[in-house]
């Protein structure tokens, strides 16, 4: 078990062993603090863009559905007569100037999920730590006039006109606690001052009574199965067969939703053989079973798909958030009124 699982095992019970750590809280909750007031106080201090900011992030480390969300906002934005652009941090990747990301460029320079986000989203892209200077960049190179920030909700160094924070739809907030006694970045009551929550599933299995919104639901519609080299195609219903025998890979902050996801299209978990990594592994060719039917994610899938594996029987899911028609219509209506107070300036 890594260091990844260690910590993400104490996190989601009650008395964990990271509650070593409990008298570190008054001081994480005091810099937590102080980090959100400054912003509040003096907006002066973070930039303001000229066009819309939506941040999609969470108050928790992990995978909560941020990527499949950026790329839903993206296509609605497409559809309504916008023209998105995004931002990211480009996890891995050694950046030392904002970078614009393409569909063919290498997930090694840029990060996995920029590459995939490229791709499905089809907007321009853009990839610094530093957000705000990522947003300047891709204000100055494209045509652009909204940007989605793919997480940042921690980065007040840019300011944002719209909120969406994701949660997890089975492990919610964990223990509750602030790192490292818990997953959590930010407060609960930090979910209270969002624009939206979103959660990734068809129901929720834990309850935020703390709240005062709403957590809008979404669920994650997969397609077919794709082979890892992108020349084949596969229906879901006839790979997993109750007789069919997988390896499953992936190297993401939560594992076993992508795990229920293939449950709940048929593949038999007493059938399966795990492989889990750590998240944005750099894979290895000897990571990808020499033998056998092997299906990851597709955040995975971008930097394996350079590995060329020996093994040709290797799949990953691509997958796509849909977003209810009630939130579609407020967050539109929302964002127009936004459109109207820049219009104002």
């Amino acid at each position: 078990m890594n260091l990844e699982s260690l910590f993400n095992q104490s996190w989601y019970t009650h008395y964990g062993w990271t509650h070593i750590f409990r008298p570190l809280q008054p001081l994480v909750k005091k810099v937590v603090a102080n980090k959100r007031r400054t912003f509040i106080e003096h907006p002066e201090l973070s930039y303001k863009a000229p066009v819309p900011v939506v941040v999609v992030g969470n108050i928790s480390v992990g995978g909560t559905g941020k990527s499949p969300m950026v790329v839903a906002l993206c296509k609605l934005l497409i559809e309504n007569g916008y023209r998105p652009g995004i931002v990211s941090r480009g996890h891995g990747a050694k950046l030392e100037t904002p970078t614009s990301v393409y569909p063919n460029s290498l997930a090694k320079e840029v990060g996995d999920e920029p590459v995939m986000l490229a791709r499905r989203a089809a907007c321009p892209m853009v990839v610094f730590p530093k957000r705000d200077e990522a947003v300047k960049y891709l204000l100055n190179t494209t045509d652009v006039n909204i940007v989605i920030s793919d997480d940042g909700m921690q980065h007040y160094q840019l300011n944002r006109d719209i909120e969406v924070a994701m949660i997890d739809a089975s492990r919610g907030v964990g223990n509750g606690y602030l790192l490292p006694v818990g997953p959590l970045r930010e407060p609960i009551e930090r979910l209270n001052n969002v624009d939206f929550i979103v959660s990734v599933s068809n129901k929720t299995t834990h309850s935020l009574d703390i709240l005062n919104q709403t957590i809008t639901l979404a669920p994650l519609i997969p397609t077919k199965l794709v082979s890892l080299d992108g020349t084949k195609s596969m229906d879901y219903q006839s790979a997993f067969t109750p007789e069919s025998k997988w390896h499953i890979m992936a190297g993401i902050g939560n594992p076993e939703r992508f795990l229920t996801t293939l449950e709940n299209l048929g593949l038999q978990r007493k059938n399966t053989t795990h492989h889990w990594f750590s998240d944005h592994h750099a894979f290895e060719e000897a990571d990808i079973p020499a033998n056998g039917a092997v299906v990851m994610t597709e955040k995975d899938a971008v930097k394996c798909q350079t590995l060329l594996p020996t093994n040709t029987d290797v799949w990953y899911l691509p997958v796509s958030l849909q977003l209810p028609i009630s939130f579609q219509q407020t967050f539109l209506e929302k964002l127009n009124q936004i459109k109207t107070d820049y219009s104002n300036e």
